[in-house]
């Protein structure tokens, strides 16, 4: 904007010299150093001296011809988007010494105008700074909230791989104190059993009958161990249906799609405690008549939605339950939305978790 008033007022100031047959080769050299002092301020030394000496220019360009004076409207503008406001009040008594009666109030006028200009352009850049200056600080929350996402998923990972560790390691001490010492027990009366038979034919066949008693119970501690190790209930289809079985209130449309056993053990019971919440919550405000839920097992990512038919609501309200169920869901790296028109619905998007694993495969390195 301030080119344009520069420009502008250099073309007004040649015009008016023209039409008067005023034009001389020392005012083209004021205009021309004027120039030079403009790109000096814009482009390398912003100081308030340098519009001082612009002003003492002008006057002098205004002693050869009051039309040069004009072109304090161009200063007015750059002292208001500079915010310095009192030079402006040398401007009105140079009006007042270079004109008389109406060209006074036309330069008083035109001063006035440019300096609110140049007023209004330096709000605006500062409002502009200041817009930057808060979009760089939330791009900056924004990475930084990244960052502690993905090392909260990091470190859950290597949480569950520590687990899966520990987990392995209780198994294997608990498998050589119990089963692995009873076989080693077994095969020793099996080994005295062979070298005695020639021998000792009863007490081969009570080594023998020792052994297979030895068996049964090594056999029985083995089953007692891989039924304690093994989860309660396996997450697939049939642990889903389960849930959806149990609720009596209103009949559930469950339709799903892709390959559910490869969903993770966290992402299955984060799913069946949404499934349970929304259930819930239908029975307890919608008073609806049917429930529909698709489950979606993608390439990428695992999509739940769960809408009913119910009366939904004018505004939502977070109460424990869907706050509850955002937070944990934003734990998993995923995104919930509800919605509450014509009726409520309700839908999860987490992202696959294709490293689980590669990470948990770590285990089986020796």
């Amino acid at each position: 904007m301030s080119y344009l008033f520069k420009v502008s007022a250099v073309l007004l100031v040649l015009i008016l010299q023209v039409q008067g047959d005023s034009v001389s080769p020392l005012g083209i050299l004021g205009l021309l150093v004027l120039a030079a002092i403009w790109i000096i301020r814009e482009k390398y030394f912003p100081r308030p001296l340098l519009m001082a000496a612009e002003y003492v220019l002008i006057i002098a360009l205004a002693m050869t011809d009051p039309v040069f004076l004009l072109l304090a409207a161009v200063l007015a503008f750059d002292l208001a988007a500079a915010g310095l406001y009192w030079p402006l009040l040398l401007l009105p008594p140079a009006a007042l010494y270079f004109y008389a009666g109406a060209e006074v109030s036309f330069f008083l006028s035109l001063v006035g105008l440019t300096a609110l200009c140049g007023y209004l352009r330096r709000t605006l850049d500062q409002k502009e700074l200041s817009f930057r200056a808060v979009y760089d600080q939330e791009r900056r929350n924004r990475y930084s909230l990244e960052e502690a996402k993905v090392k909260l998923m990091n470190a859950a990972r290597e949480a569950a791989y520590l687990a899966e560790i520990r987990e392995r390691n209780r198994i294997a001490r608990e498998i050589h104190d119990s089963l692995g010492h009873s076989l080693a027990g077994i095969l020793l009366q099996l080994q005295a059993a062979v070298k005695t038979l020639d021998r000792d034919e009863a007490r081969a066949r009570q080594l023998l009958q020792a052994s297979v008693r030895g068996l049964s119970g090594a056999l029985n501690l083995l089953r007692d161990t891989v039924h304690n190790i093994r989860p309660l209930e396996q997450p697939g289809l049939d642990y889903f249906q389960r849930i959806i079985g149990n609720f009596h209130f209103c009949p559930v449309d469950f339709r799903h799609l892709g390959d559910l056993s490869q969903l993770s053990p966290s992402q299955a019971e984060l799913i069946s405690a949404i499934l349970k919440e929304a259930l819930t919550n239908v029975a307890r405000h919608s008073g609806a008549t049917r429930v529909a839920v698709e489950l979606e097992v993608r390439q990428r990512i695992v999509r739940l939605s769960i809408k009913d038919n119910g009366a939904g609501c004018e505004k939502i309200k977070e109460g424990m339950g869907l706050s509850g169920m955002r937070e944990r869901v934003r734990n998993a790296g995923g995104t919930v939305s509800f919605s509450a028109d014509d009726g409520f619905m309700i839908v999860a998007v987490l992202p696959r978790e294709e490293g689980g694993g590669e990470l948990f495969a770590r285990a089986d390195r020796r």
